[in-house]
């Protein structure tokens, strides 16, 4: 059973006091001022490229900036299968993992190009396919009447 006291606690408040000021202060400038944007100043980037592995969007989340994650590739069938909370296992066989593009503020279609580019090159979405009853029966393209 989950504990709801921090909630009730936090409900009781107008969640906007000092603490939560000066937290989301520090947050931005050690995710901005002093985090991405510096890392891309400093190395002279367009855009810092990750493996996603679940806290790669916490920075830009934190920030606001963008991010985008496209297939790198998928686990082997052998992977030991861990946990990644109370009914989510990561990872497990079979199981994809992503490459995350990252960017200062307003570089979304920059990351766009950069994600659509190594999809285009390495196809790893294609390496494997869903087993058969995930795959739609119908396409985008046959409602737009696509060939």
């Amino acid at each position: 059973m989950l504990r709801h006291s921090s909630l009730i606690r936090s409900e009781a408040t107008g969640g906007y006091d000092s603490t939560f000021a000066a937290a989301l202060a520090a947050n931005r400038d050690l995710g901005t001022i002093r985090g991405i944007d510096a890392a891309l100043r400093q190395h002279n980037l367009d855009a810092l490229v990750l493996a996603s592995d679940g806290l790669t969007s916490t920075p830009p989340t934190i920030t606001g900036y963008p991010v985008i994650s496209v297939p790198l590739g998928f686990f082997s069938e052998n992977v030991v299968i861990g946990s990644a909370g109370p009914r989510t296992v990561y990872p497990a066989p079979g199981v994809p993992f992503g490459l995350s593009f990252l960017g200062t503020a307003f570089s979304d279609f920059d990351l766009i190009g950069f994600a659509y580019a190594y999809e285009s090159k390495t196809k790893t979405r294609h390496l494997r396919k869903a087993f058969p009853a995930a795959i739609p029966k119908t396409q985008l393209k046959d409602i737009l009447g696509l060939t």
